[in-house]
């Protein structure tokens, strides 16, 4: 039986309201490299494979795990965050400033619609989010560990009940307002197992706890 575990990354400076540059290169706060520790002392299944996305606050969020098990292979796949904002255009800003432009661009419900250098459509995210989960699902090893982001978590979560759906305007909203009722908080684990050849089935989420 297959077992994947997709973690969202420790808290980065931006979930803690610090101003950032460009999404890829978004460290982690203090709280998230204690979370990041916390995640290595509590993890309790040696993994097989360690996957991180090319956004640097997931590969920092790996580290204390990679150090734990130096004999497993780290793997980077495109599960990195959907960026749907041009980053060019919101360099030193926090989320709070980003908000405004952030509703217009779902209140927009285009799936084809890109903001800009630097961003993606929502199909594009899509797709690559399910071509990642393709290529978990077909690589030998068997108990694999992804960190990866919440954006990523939530489509995984929506492709779950909508398995065959196009991603048309309707599934984007849809999707949007599954976004605003599902929270992911850092460091929160959701496993998921499946036998050979069938679907991907999720077990019960559980959270890392920070311990003093």
């Amino acid at each position: 039986m297959k077992k994947i575990w997709f973690i969202r990354h420790a808290e980065s400076l931006s979930n803690a309201g610090f101003p950032t540059d460009t999404p890829h290169a978004i460290g982690l706060s203090d709280k998230g490299l204690a979370q990041a520790e916390a995640v290595a002392a509590q993890w309790q299944t040696d993994p097989d494979l360690i996957v991180v996305s090319r956004y640097s606050r997931t590969v920092y969020t790996a580290v204390p795990l990679c150090r734990r098990h130096p004999q497993v292979q780290v793997v980077e796949l495109p599960v990195h965050e959907l960026t749907f904002l041009a980053p060019g255009r919101y360099i030193g800003t926090t989320e709070t400033t980003r908000r405004e432009p952030a509703r217009q661009y779902w209140e927009r419900c285009d799936p084809d619609y890109c903001d800009g250098e630097g961003a993606e459509t929502f199909r594009h995210f899509c797709e690559r989010v399910d071509a990642s989960l393709k290529a978990l699902q077909e690589r030998e090893e068997q108990r694999i560990a992804v960190f990866c982001h919440a954006y990523v978590i939530k489509a995984i979560l929506w492709r779950q009940l909508h398995p065959d759906a196009d991603f048309t305007a309707d599934y984007m909203r849809e999707f949007f307002d599954f976004h605003l009722n599902c929270v992911v908080p850092n460091v929160m684990v959701y496993p998921f197992e499946s036998a050979q050849g069938e679907a991907l089935k999720m077990l019960s989420p559980f959270q890392i706890e920070m311990v003093d």
